[in-house]
């Protein structure tokens, strides 16, 4: 075992890992919290382009899982045909809205393209057959965590600690 810098043996070395159960609960309905602030959102704002995804894929449960991934600390508000995602965390937001064309267009603005998480862990979910969330897992070790499709050498998404 390797010895931390504090002297304490073998912390960093530990790894837990595993899938995810196949029932609807998750671990973080156990923790209590109180929303953090945000600032206010602003529709219209930033560049504009067609979306790769059908912004309705967050009305699926395990959608908003996935997706969650791309995007980690967005907040997801509106519904319908609009969906607003909101970083808490720099303020960055995603507006989804119907194309006149048909489709869908996405306008982002801020330090992080929401949008652009979110479609490329749908993408990757529907290019593995849109597997439950109990296809995924979770790596955790002292220098993060990271959850996975498959298993953990797969695709994988870091998550914010």
């Amino acid at each position: 075992m390797a010895a931390r810098e504090d002297g304490v043996e073998g912390a960093d070395d530990a790894t837990a890992t595993g899938p995810f159960l196949a029932d609807e609960l998750s671990f973080m309905f156990a923790r209590p919290h109180d929303r953090p602030p945000h600032s206010h959102y602003l529709i219209g704002l930033g560049e504009q382009r067609e979306s790769v995804v059908d912004p309705h894929v967050l009305n699926d449960p395990t959608g908003v899982f996935v997706a969650q991934l791309g995007a980690p600390s967005a907040e997801k508000m509106g519904a319908g045909d609009r969906i607003i995602l909101l970083d808490v965390a720099t303020g960055s937001q995603a507006t989804t809205e119907p194309s006149p064309d048909g489709g869908w267009l996405v306008r982002q603005h801020g330090p992080l393209k929401l949008w652009d998480g979110v479609e490329e862990a749908v993408s990757t979910w529907e290019a593995a057959g849109k597997p439950p969330r109990s296809g995924y897992g979770l790596t955790v070790t002292g220098q993060g965590q990271k959850v996975w499709l498959g298993d953990p050498d797969g695709p994988s998404w870091n998550l914010p600690a």
